[in-house]
């Protein structure tokens, strides 16, 4: 019988690559849209944003690998989910360490 392993969580780490590239704070350009970075992340080696279009309603957010400092849909279900958790464990994990 072959034992299952559990999968490996991928760990996310913030980086301010774009950030650092257009200036803290200025809109980030892609097609006809004006997007504000809302946070950028390296997962397992790659680089991701999550994007907010500045029209969006402030719940509103966009996931894009980051590839050649250009957003990139992800296509692939289970990198999207696998990076989405990975985002939320991050945000989440240092959120809570900040509460009293």
């Amino acid at each position: 019988m072959m034992e299952m392993k559990p999968r490996a969580e991928s760990q996310a780490r913030e980086v301010y690559i774009l950030r650092d590239q257009i200036g803290q704070g200025n809109p980030f350009l892609h097609g006809q849209n004006e997007y504000q970075i809302l946070h950028e992340v390296e997962v397992d080696g790659q680089h991701y944003a999550v994007l907010q279009k500045r029209e969006d309603h402030p719940d509103d957010a966009y996931l894009f690998r980051i590839d050649q400092q250009q957003p990139v849909e992800i296509e692939d279900e289970t990198e999207w989910e696998n990076v989405a958790e990975a985002v939320d464990n991050l945000l989440y994990d240092r959120n809570e360490g900040s509460m009293s």
